[in-house]
Parts: structure tokens; C-alpha cells; sequence
């Protein structure tokens, strides 16, 4: 992961129509703290209550709209928590 301009020649890429991106890799998910900033339970490495949702956690773009992954990504970690909430994790 590098930030690199795709277009060098837009002096305005910010304004173009029909062109975007999306933001990711910055905290990326790895099983290696050296790697990644949070493990597969989006849990920051180190940290014992602090989650991270979000398109950062992958670890590289895609070719397709990133969203619907991002909701699965959510929701897994919605009854992850869950099921640490009913373990008394948070007590």
C-alpha cells in the first residue's frame, strides 16, 4: 500500500464525473501486528476494547463498489461483539 495519483494529468481530479475512489488500507486487518493495525475480529492489536469498522481494515482495493463487503464486514463484527457482550467481556 502506497498513495499514488492514478491521473497525473487531471489538475482537478477532485470535480471529474464519473470517477471516484475509495479510501482504504490505511488500518489494515492482518493476523501479524507488524502487518496490520487490527486482527480478523477488527479488535486493534494491543488494545483489548477498541474495534475498527471500516473500509480501511482491507488490506487492498478491489476492482468492484467496496459497500456490500463493508456491511458484512459490520455485521460480523456486530455479533462478534455481541457474543463477547453476553460473555461478560465488557462487565
Amino acid at each position: 500500500g502506497r498513495v499514488r495519483v492514478l491521473f497525473p494529468e487531471r489538475d482537478e481530479w477532485t470535480v471529474a464525473e464519473g470517477w471516484g475512489n475509495h479510501h482504504m488500507g490505511t488500518t489494515r486487518m492482518a493476523s501479524d501486528p507488524k502487518k496490520g493495525v487490527a486482527d480478523a475480529d477488527c479488535r486493534v492489536h494491543g488494545m483489548s476494547n477498541l474495534y475498527i469498522a471500516g473500509s480501511s481494515l482491507y488490506p487492498t482495493g478491489g476492482t468492484v463498489n467496496p459497500t456490500l463487503t463493508l456491511v458484512a464486514l459490520a455485521l460480523r463484527l456486530t455479533d462478534h461483539l455481541k457474543s463477547r457482550f453476553e460473555e461478560g467481556a465488557f462487565a
